[in-house]
């Protein structure tokens, strides 16, 4: 059972908009994350009990590599981040809601994904990883794509309406209503941007599901890719295409120089100067952003589009509360009720700021980018943790498939889209502020449970009498 409810959270990931249940917080319209909930309350004592006596190869009692220190590094900055802002925290109040509160909160729901990539750790063993995790992500991803179907038709011509509201009133709640007025692609999801985003997570999985199958398979693999990229384009979400185009650098090093399918050069004289490239281009791409950012200013303000201007102005209020307090931030979670005092006078230009600032029922504010909000929640602390897991399991991940490719000459399906993962992780912090996504804590479980076998498999090879990490 627990297998099948794994898959089938996956299969659910892009269904966001269902009414779901309150408790759940900033994940209570994430279909996959009740499948996950359910998945940790079956899972808690009679599975443990089940392998611990059953005799069975995953066993409960095996080191679990990396994981435990993450979570310990995560949590300790999350708690450093209220020592300093204890006062704070504990007297502010915005929209009925105090400080302590959201803290707790958003405490929870770290410690909610640190649960599901516990579970992945032992499931991902349970079955071969490509049944486990490409098969329900294509199956998920033929749904949305029937369903997105419908929706296009309606939206480009006027017809099958009646069709694609009756669909529609299975996936959306009444909180998120038909906006029939958008052109953007939103499927399942109840925004174009979070369907975009979702999406995101699963392409690396299915191109590797291209690059390692065969004969047919690789056709409807590659047809499903197809789909899944054309969805994404049609989301229209531009700050996702960021993400898709990262990607796609991603995995074109990782194919040209540092991971070729076939082993016909050696990948540790390239890994220098991709290194050099990278830690290059970071900082001439942060310094032209700095020396044209009164100019992007300007550009956003005259524009048309509000959003770019809500996003912009958001951000811009995180990274002076980070200027504030650079170190430590104003605690996990209290960006929202410090906004006021740091929002440029020209956000005010945009009505979604006005809104939200000035209605007791606008909506909580939102950052729109977990940099800006670790930023101003964490200061330098809260960047540095997030960024530094992400690179250095990407780092682990990539040393140990070279060290294992060079001792077996097998290239391992899942590591293509693990470091792809790592970096999407990265690159979808630019555009989304919020850490609910499932799939970052099952790709941060896929990646330490990959970490351990190939470390083990590598030191079995290594002394044969050394089964063990």
């Amino acid at each position: 059972m627990i297998p099948f409810l794994f898959q089938l959270a996956l299969f659910f990931l892009p269904f966001t908009s269902i009414a779901g249940l309150p408790f759940l917080g900033e994940s209570q319209h994430e279909l996959s994350a009740h499948v996950f909930l359910l998945l940790l309350v079956l899972s808690v004592l009679p599975v443990l009990f089940y392998f611990r006596q059953a005799g069975d190869p995953v066993r409960t009692d095996r080191k679990i590599y990396a994981l435990p220190q993450i979570m310990m590094i995560v949590m300790g900055v999350i708690a450093l981040s209220f020592l300093p802002n204890v006062t704070s925290i504990t007297s502010s109040v915005f929209m009925g809601r105090t400080g302590l509160e959201k803290y707790i909160s958003s405490t929870i729901l770290v410690l909610f994904g640190f649960s599901i990539a516990f579970l992945t750790y032992f499931v991902a063993t349970l079955k071969s990883w490509d049944k486990l995790i490409v098969n329900p992500i294509a199956a998920s991803v033929i749904v949305c794509a029937f369903f997105s179907f419908f929706e296009m038709i309606m939206r480009w011509t006027g017809g099958m309406s009646g069709v694609f509201h009756a669909l529609a009133s299975l996936v959306y709640s009444s909180e998120f209503p038909v906006l029939e007025w958008d052109p953007r692609l939103r499927s399942v999801a109840f925004e174009p941007p979070d369907f975009a985003n979702t999406a995101g997570y699963m392409w690396p999985w299915v191109l590797s599901a291209v690059m390692f199958s065969r004969g047919a398979k690789r056709i409807a693999f590659a047809a499903i890719w197809l789909v899944l990229s054309g969805m994404i384009l049609l989301s229209e979400a531009r700050t996702s295409l960021v993400v898709i185009a990262g990607l796609v650098s991603v995995f074109l090093v990782l194919w040209f120089f540092l991971l070729p399918k076939v082993a016909s050069r050696d990948p540790d004289k390239m890994l220098a100067p991709v290194i050099i490239v990278t830690l290059i281009a970071f900082p001439l791409i942060l310094a032209l952003l700095v020396l044209y950012y009164d100019q992007l200013i300007y550009n956003v303000i005259v524009g048309d589009r509000v959003s770019n201007l809500t996003r912009l102005a958001s951000m811009t209020a995180a990274f002076r509360m980070f200027a504030e307090q650079p170190i430590f931030g104003f605690g996990f979670g209290q960006y929202a009720f410090h906004i006021k005092e740091f929002m440029p006078s020209w956000g005010y230009y945009s009505w979604e700021i006005r809104y939200w600032l000035m209605n007791e029922a606008g909506g909580w504010p939102a950052s729109f980018s977990v940099y800006a909000r670790f930023a101003a929640d964490m200061g330098l602390l809260g960047l540095v943790m997030w960024v530094g897991v992400w690179l250095w399991l990407a780092w682990q991940l990539l040393t140990q498939t070279m060290i294992y490719r060079k001792l077996t000459g097998e290239l391992p399906f899942p590591a293509y889209p693990l470091i792809m993962s790592c970096f999407c992780v990265l690159l979808a912090g630019v555009p989304c502020d919020s850490v609910r996504s499932p799939m970052i804590w099952v790709n941060m479980g896929l990646a330490c449970r990959y970490l351990y076998d190939t470390r083990k498999h590598i030191r079995s090879i290594i002394n044969p009498s050394q089964a063990t990490v």
